[in-house]
């Protein structure tokens, strides 16, 4: 058994112990500091005797730390030596975790912790339920108030039958042990917890959110966020960036999402005005014949992607061919035709962009394809008309 030193005394940096078993490259001690890992947090890193601690990890009751090249032996005395900046600062986070989940979950009810993650990296909870940004940051300033108001962090070991456990967030069946440890914040915050903590919400300093994404297909949403000096850094990054987005938009600060919604509204007014005159100018294409077969043509410039197939399916539900381009970034082309027509539109399509380096594919009826840059779609248009009509006029002669 390995006596848990960083559940004792989550502060501890340096210890003395003693080797007790040794598994290849794995050395179990009589006592550790090393947090194995667990509630999303990731394990410690440090030294034991001056070599890096490579890994931690837990088994029964045993903290088992991976040293490669140690070269101990059992009964050896060792010192161990935790990377405290690193550390600390995972403390930080899980307290912060602890916060944050707990006013967001009074806010939202429904709100379902699916996973934590709690690296140097990166901090965020996966959740499913209904938030949404006011919720979160009626949750952050909420957080932020706890977090000044400087509330005392409690360790208490309970039965699992004990009145405690109904005013904690607790799940007793992934808990195995007689005894539940609760980790108490102040007055805002009670739940079961095996990990580090700080003893004083001061510690953290701030916490921040400053993302709120999809986290599918793991949870519905996924809560980004930082404490301490990383949260002051990160808040005065995104506060420059809104100054700089409102100073651009002619708005004042408090006024940015306003000004926003009203020039997202504008574009949505404006995307539906180009759509307009784009299915009247494809409505409006006159064919030329070949053979007595109708032929739709036409190079557009930043023409929808939708709107030139939907066009050009349109087209060949009569007996007639189509060779329809985009040209912005990039070239796109469509080659359809009528069944009765017989143009291999997918050879035609695949001859015409293979040359200057395109790919696509289809049917003999409908294919599409394109090539990256602009420089092309002229060549590629004339070169797929050319083949077009190459090819009806060899099928009439038949």
């Amino acid at each position: 058994m390995t006596a848990r030193l960083y559940l004792s005394d989550p502060y501890c940096q340096e210890f003395e112990a003693a080797v007790t078993e040794i598994n290849g490259e794995w050395l179990i001690l009589d006592r550790s500091a090393f947090y194995p890992g667990g509630g999303g947090q990731v394990a410690d890193t440090g030294t034991i005797s001056d070599l890096p601690v490579t890994e931690v990890k837990k088994e029964n009751n045993l903290v088992m730390h991976r040293v490669p090249g140690h070269g101990r032996n059992v009964g050896d005395a060792v010192t161990g030596k935790i990377d405290w900046v690193r550390r600390y600062e995972m403390m930080k986070g899980h307290t912060g975790e602890h916060l944050l989940f707990s006013q967001l979950s009074k806010l939202c009810p429904d709100l379902h912790l699916v996973k934590i993650s709690i690296t140097p990296e990166k901090k965020a909870l996966m959740v499913n339920g209904p938030l949404d940004w006011n919720m979160v940051s009626q949750a952050q300033r909420k957080a932020q108030e706890a977090i000044e108001s400087s509330l005392e962090i409690k360790e208490k070991i309970v039965g699992r039958d004990d009145p405690l456990i109904s005013e904690s967030r607790v799940k007793l069946e992934r808990i195995h042990e007689d005894g539940v440890r609760i980790i108490e914040i102040g007055d805002v915050d009670r739940a079961a917890c095996a990990g580090v903590h700080v003893h004083n919400t001061r510690e953290l300093g701030m916490i921040l959110v400053p993302s709120l994404k999809s986290a599918h297909p793991v949870a519905d949403l996924e809560v980004e966020f930082e404490v301490g000096d990383k949260a002051i850094r990160k808040a005065m990054d995104l506060s420059v960036a809104a100054l700089r987005a409102s100073d651009a938009l002619g708005s004042r600060p408090q006024d940015l999402l306003s000004a926003l919604e009203n020039l997202l509204q504008e574009n949505e007014r404006r995307k539906a005005t180009i759509k307009h005159y784009e299915t009247k100018v494809l409505a409006d294409l006159v064919p030329s014949y070949i053979r007595g077969i109708k032929l739709y043509s036409g190079l557009f410039e930043n023409m929808d992607k939708k709107a030139l197939i939907d066009t050009a399916n349109r087209m060949i539900k009569e007996p007639s061919v189509c060779a329809l381009g985009s040209v912005g970034d990039n070239f796109m082309l469509v080659i359809a035709c009528h069944p009765d027509i017989r143009v291999d539109c997918a050879s035609i399509l695949r001859r015409t962009l293979e040359v200057v380096g395109g790919k696509g594919g289809g049917k003999s009826t409908f294919a599409t394809g394109g090539v990256q840059g602009r420089d092309h779609a002229e060549r590629c248009m004339s070169s797929s008309l050319a083949e077009i009509t190459k090819t009806i006029e060899k099928k009439w002669q038949e």
